[in-house]
């Protein structure tokens, strides 16, 4: 039995001490695209599903991969593990990207993995996912977890900022770097602009999650014991890293570890949560927290050392499908 819910409130920002008695409600918007973290993301999140922590209303991709391939990543990944039917959408503006190859592993999950999804260009946009998703759910319900461009993001806020108000709880983001940045990481740069509009204009609380976070575990070898049947591990196998791959030696779990955040909270014996102030982005994506203009806005640290959250992040990464 999980246990009972407790709440810490500060500026805005709830904190967790306990599992949540209730499924938590999330949209889990993703660059299914460059790095197979987020295809382990997606699986940390179903893992959690099947555990009955996580509710997962829709998954959005917020980045026009050439492989056009990122929503049937997706779908393959939730189709494993039981939910095909899991609503998906697109960001559809190019404009947003920066271009370059296809994807490592969206392209072999869409051909090699049962799936239904159309092409990324084909899909529902992201904004009616969101549309639809939000206006389902009751009041104060809903979490977003973002592990890409925020691009999907400023659209909906652009668009429908009662709608935001009204229905999301709380805004997790994986993306900058805290408390500053030496150089723009990829995430925000992939649209600083849309992160800028974000960090000022968001009206429920925003946990961040820094590059530096992640950079300090690595996942991914536990998918080694995992059948071949299973596409996330085919992502991981798939993807290059320091000449070897991903599957061999693992990789930095950034989005994972915000996942973990977005569905159990900031778990103080896991987590520092720095409060009294605010993310800053330059117009090339550079990051710094600024403390004499405080938000609903916090950032997180590892609290000891970061082995015991990667040992969470992998047995639920390599978890089996089911309610087992």
């Amino acid at each position: 039995m999980r246990r009972a819910l407790s709440w810490l409130f500060f500026s805005g920002i709830v904190l967790t001490t306990s599992f949540s008695a209730e499924p938590v409600k999330i949209i889990f918007d993703t660059d299914m695209a460059n790095d197979c973290d987020d295809a382990g993301a997606l699986a940390v999140l179903n893992a959690l599903a099947d555990l009955g922590e996580a509710e997962i209303l829709a998954v959005v991709t917020n980045r026009k991969d050439p492989s056009n391939a990122s929503a049937a990543a997706a779908d393959a990944i939730n189709t494993w593990y039981g939910r095909g039917e899991i609503p998906i959408g697109t960001d559809k503006d190019g404009a947003k990207t920066r271009g370059g190859k296809p994807s490592s592993y969206a392209g072999a999950l869409r051909d090699e993995f049962p799936q239904d999804a159309k092409p990324d260009d084909q899909m529902p946009d992201a904004l009616e996912v969101y549309r639809q998703s939000l206006s389902a759910q009751p009041d104060g319900s809903v979490v977003i977890c973002s592990v890409g461009a925020l691009s999907n993001l400023e659209d909906l806020l652009r668009a429908e900022p009662a709608l935001v108000k009204a229905k999301v709880k709380a805004l997790y983001v994986m993306g900058g770097g805290f408390p500053r940045t030496n150089r723009p990481e990829t995430n925000i740069k992939l649209d600083p602009a849309a992160a800028v509009t974000v960090t000022n204009e968001w009206p429920t609380s925003i946990i961040w999650q820094g590059y530096e976070v992640g950079a300090a575990m690595n996942n991914g070898t536990e998918l080694q014991k995992s059948p071949p049947e299973n596409p996330v591990r085919r992502a991981y196998e798939l993807r290059p890293f320091h000449e070897h791959t991903s599957l061999e030696v693992g990789k930095p779990n950034h989005d994972l570890a915000t996942v973990l955040l977005a569905v159990r909270g900031i778990q103080p014996e896991y987590w520092n949560a720095v409060k009294g102030g605010r993310a800053v982005f330059d117009s090339e994506g550079g990051c710094y927290w600024e403390t004499s203009w405080a938000r609903a806005q916090v950032y997180v640290q590892i609290k000891g050392h970061p082995s015991k959250l990667e040992k969470i992040l992998g047995d639920l990464l390599s978890r089996p499908p089911g309610k087992n």
